[in-house]
């Protein structure tokens, strides 16, 4: 099978570190299943300020937003990743998440259409966001008569109309979780053709995963977090909730990553006496991760406006019980007293009666719950889901 895959974000050399790799996550693996993949990464261009301003700042917007700036003006560049044949296309814009103008989007079908001539036309068109990658394939399909499929990753309760109307031209629609779904088809229309594109979880976490067993038998519960601690992930609710369940007795709770509810955290901690249970790593590299959480029992982060969290797979992938938030990205894949817990995002109360509940559970049935997690992992590897995605296309 031939794919053309569009996307606004790839990891390329000019995206920097923290650049999300989740689109060529599923492209690598596509080559690996013996398809031939060519990725347009169909890259914004900004004025120079835009990127003085984003290296001059790019800690404190991070801790603020939890989002990645770039602070280099990316170039039209061709390469190959991982067997992946992947292609550049900047195209100017002078505004952060503005539509593209038509020259620009006529720059993107003709490098697109360019490929078409020198590979061959793909048997389909996949695209992730929507723009500009939906005004890109409806007019790629009305050329090359091909199949199209479009993965929604943002907010899909603040659609424009013509986004809406555009998104009924195209042939499958992709959800990152089953509650995004849902939303749109209560509040939009059912597509003719639906399917779920989770991320997977990497083969190194599956192998630390495989010979490792949290220790339920120690005295203290020890809690980890790892993502921006920013105001959308109530971070500060996770600590103010352990200690209205345990008080400062039995348990640890450690913060991998960065925020500007740091300081929120910090000073509830030392303003409580908690000073010792609250540990803060700052951000730490990927592989590092693992042996921070073989630390730790239990993962907890109740964000809202999660999409998906990849972070709870690759905890639950070494028997850590995770707690995550109700009717997000992750509800569905964790089911609340079978393979983790659910709390509603942001919620105290609930969150704490969890802690209090998991204090009281016997060891057999943490070990049970935890064995849950990693075997629910397994179902969700690099290779699985982007097999998975492949075939509900092309059913």
């Amino acid at each position: 099978m031939k794919i053309f895959l569009l996307t606004p974000i790839y990891a390329t050399t000019t995206e920097g570190a923290g650049a999300t790799p989740v689109v060529h996550y599923f492209a690598k693996e596509w080559v690996k299943l013996g398809h031939e993949v060519y990725v347009y990464n169909l890259r914004a261009k900004f004025p120079s300020l835009y990127y003085w301003v984003g290296k001059r700042f790019q800690h404190q917007i991070n801790n603020k937003l939890g989002m990645l700036i770039p602070t280099e003006m990316p170039h039209d560049e061709k390469y190959e990743a991982e067997g992946v044949k992947v292609q550049c296309v900047c195209l100017k814009k002078f505004k952060p998440h503005s539509e593209y103008s038509p020259k620009e989007i006529n720059k993107a079908v003709e490098a697109i259409s360019e490929g078409c001539r020198i590979y061959g036309v793909p048997d389909v068109f996949i695209g992730h966001w929507e723009n500009p990658q939906l005004e890109v394939l409806n007019r790629l399909k009305s050329m090359f008569d091909r199949p199209t499929a479009l993965v929604l990753h943002t907010n899909i309760f603040n659609l424009a109309a013509n986004v809406v109307s555009g998104l009924k031209n195209i042939d499958y629609l992709g959800f990152r979780n089953i509650n995004s779904q849902k939303d749109f088809e209560s509040k939009y229309f059912k597509p003719k053709n639906s399917f779920i594109a989770y991320s997977g979880v990497s083969s190194l976490f599956i192998k630390s995963g495989e010979s490792f067993k949290p220790s339920f038998f120690e005295k203290n519960k020890n809690f980890v977090f790892v993502g921006s601690l920013i105001a959308r992930k109530f971070p500060l609710a996770i600590v103010e909730a352990l200690n209205k369940a345990y008080c400062g007795n039995g348990w640890h709770m450690k913060f991998i990553g960065d925020g500007g509810e740091k300081a929120s955290v910090e000073q509830f901690a030392t303003g409580n006496g908690l000073g010792d249970n609250v540990e803060f790593t700052g951000r730490i590299a990927r592989e590092s991760i693992i042996e921070h959480l073989k630390q730790s029992q239990f993962f907890v982060m109740i964000s809202q406006y999660e999409v998906f969290g990849l972070v709870y797979l690759e905890a639950m992938a070494l028997g850590l019980i995770p707690i995550g938030s109700r009717n997000e990205g992750i509800d569905g894949i964790i089911v609340d007293g079978e393979n983790g817990f659910l709390c509603e995002a942001g919620n105290v109360d609930e969150l704490a009666q969890i802690f209090a509940k998991i204090s009281n559970l016997p060891l057999s049935e943490l070990e049970r719950i935890s064995e849950n997690a990693k075997k629910t992992a397994m179902e969700f590897t690099d290779a699985k889901v982007a097999e998975r995605y492949i075939k509900d296309i092309r059913k």
